[in-house]
């Protein structure tokens, strides 16, 4: 997360199986994990995509706010991201996370619970395993 080095495969891997148990994580199938750091009411998010993966950030955020949502009952989600990364930045923006600060060269984002909540694409049809709600 804070590490911008390449990270082989099979120590991604060894990392996700590795989660310390005091930690809130859900692994999604072979997809990756999410992490959450709960401080009172906010959930902090941690996103692991398995790197051989393609387009499925949008299946592990969709995953990662339903859970902290409805499941951890927080009323807002925080994660930290580094600057240069646009890829996440942009996705995270399409799922309505705003930012919020910046220090050094990580922005801190956040969503907060009933504001404007409509996950997925711009066209705000939540996405689901990568299948909007209509079926398409």
């Amino acid at each position: 997360m804070f590490n911008k080095e390449k990270i082989s495969l099979e120590n991604h891997l060894k990392f996700i199986e590795n989660l310390p148990e005091n930690k809130i994580y859900l692994k999604i199938g072979n997809l990756g994990v999410i992490n959450f750091k709960i401080i009172k009411d906010t959930a902090e998010l941690g996103l692991h995509k398995n790197p051989n993966k393609k387009g499925v950030g949008k299946i592990l955020l969709n995953e990662a706010i339903n859970y902290a949502f409805n499941n951890l009952k927080s009323k807002k989600i925080v994660l930290y991201v580094f600057e240069d990364n646009l890829k996440a930045i942009n996705l995270y923006k399409k799922f309505k996370f705003k930012e919020v600060d910046k220090k050094d060269n990580i922005i801190k984002m956040e969503i907060i619970k009933n504001e404007e909540l409509k996950t997925g694409s711009p066209k705000n049809q939540k996405i689901f395993w990568g299948i909007k709600e209509n079926g398409e």
